[in-house]
């Protein structure tokens, strides 16, 4: 059916006549909503049939020969509906597709995460890394994300994660987490329970602070890689199987805290970027973001003046996007506090918060090239409303509920 769907687009789309008109995979994913990968398949197929010609240039272009057209007849907004079912239960959307950054500081590091999310036949196992703060949790979203966006995890399955520093102190107790152990494995261990692994058979397991996990732990992690087998503690019987995505961040050398056996094992290093390091419009972008997600939160416009804006850009100098959250829940509290509770817009003010960034628009004023790099791109007032949201999702595991 989607042969026919897909032929009939390029015969009623104006431009598909020649090599310098033609219609590329993109435009005919996005014009049916269809997956990219499953539209290049049928293109190539209709090449195949003489039904299309492909061109040799990039992008590559396709156009239906003169001789063969037919007369324009269905609507191209009355495609879609023609979809098979099975094309239509297929996620549309990912994170990587409005992550900020995602075609500048962030290129390199979404296409190494593509790469291992879509290798046959169950992916490669991929280490992020990046300083506190930096959106690695977030990162590895996006990747669970793409792989239902790819049909390669199921929609209705989520991300497990374990952040192995919140068990340090008792790497038995994190150990049963990540394999499980049956009853009677270790003193206290009254009942059997199935780890991480199992939980995760079909989808990604997300290793926060994998630095964390012990000696140990990363042998039986990555004898685990090598053979898709773990056994529970204490488990004595045939070995158990799972296929599971592994996905581990860090912020430290993972060359100085982690076993060269187990790194030998990830062929896929991710490296994020400091928040100081990433472009001007960026660090921006995400200001505005983090604004959204609070006037999303309390329903209400907010409105903050350039000063303000400069302030919190000049706060952020250890936490990277973490920390700039922070500082933007606390100003927004204090700002609730002070406006008419009956307002439909929350005014931040620099006037009436500077005991809390005065140290912040210090810092942007005298940083010259803190300073410079924003220059022209700060307006006077800058407003986000509950409906701006420039990402789909603010998906962070570790946030703390937090209610204005």
């Amino acid at each position: 059916m989607n042969d026919k769907i897909i032929l009939d687009y390029i015969n009623n789309t104006a431009k598909a006549l020649s090599a310098s008109t033609g219609v590329t995979t993109k435009e005919v994913s996005s014009s049916l909503g269809l997956q990219r990968s499953n539209v290049s398949a049928v293109l190539n197929n209709l090449v195949r049939q003489n039904k299309l010609v492909k061109g040799e240039g990039r992008p590559v272009k396709y156009w239906i020969p003169l001789e063969i057209r037919k007369p324009f007849s269905t609507p191209v907004a009355s495609y879609k509906e023609n979809i098979m079912p099975q094309e239509k239960a297929v996620v549309r959307h990912h994170l990587f597709e409005k992550m900020i950054g995602n075609d500048m500081s962030l290129k390199t590091p979404i296409d190494q995460a593509k790469a291992a999310v879509i290798y046959p036949d169950n992916g490669l196992y991929t280490l992020i890394i990046g300083p506190t703060g930096s959106g690695k949790t977030y990162f590895a979203n996006a990747m669970a994300s793409f792989a239902k966006f790819q049909g390669l995890i199921k929609k209705d399955r989520v991300m497990s994660t374990l952040n192995c520093a919140d068990y340090a102190n008792n790497p038995q107790l994190l150990m049963s987490y990540l394999f499980g152990h049956t009853k009677g494995a270790y003193t206290g261990a009254e009942n059997e329970r199935p780890g991480l692994l199992k939980q995760s058979d079909g989808t990604i397991l997300f290793l926060d602070e994998v630095h964390r996990l012990p000696p140990e732990g990363q042998e039986m992690l990555f004898s685990f890689m090598d053979s898709g087998e773990y056994r529970p503690l204490g488990y004595s019987g045939p070995p158990l199987k799972a296929k599971v995505r592994i996905v581990c961040a860090t912020t430290e050398n993972p060359k100085s805290s982690l076993l060269s056996t187990f790194l030998r094992r990830i062929p896929i290093v991710i490296r994020l970027p400091a928040f100081h390091n990433r472009e001007a419009k960026e660090r921006l972008d995400l200001l505005k973001h983090l604004i959204g997600i609070e006037a999303k939160r309390i329903k209400r416009e907010i409105q903050i003046d350039e000063r303000v804006v400069k302030a919190l850009l000049g706060s952020v100098t250890y936490g990277n996007v973490g920390q700039l959250k922070s500082i933007i829940q606390m100003v927004c509290a204090k700002g609730f506090l002070q406006n008419d509770p009956e307002s439909l817009t929350l005014y931040l003010r620099y006037d009436e918060l500077e005991d809390v960034l005065a140290d912040g628009l210090n810092r942007f004023n005298q940083e010259r090239q803190l300073y410079t790099s924003f220059l022209g791109l700060i307006e006077p007032e800058t407003t986000m409303s509950p409906s701006d949201d420039p990402l789909p999702a603010d998906t962070d595991n570790y946030e703390p509920p937090f209610n204005l």
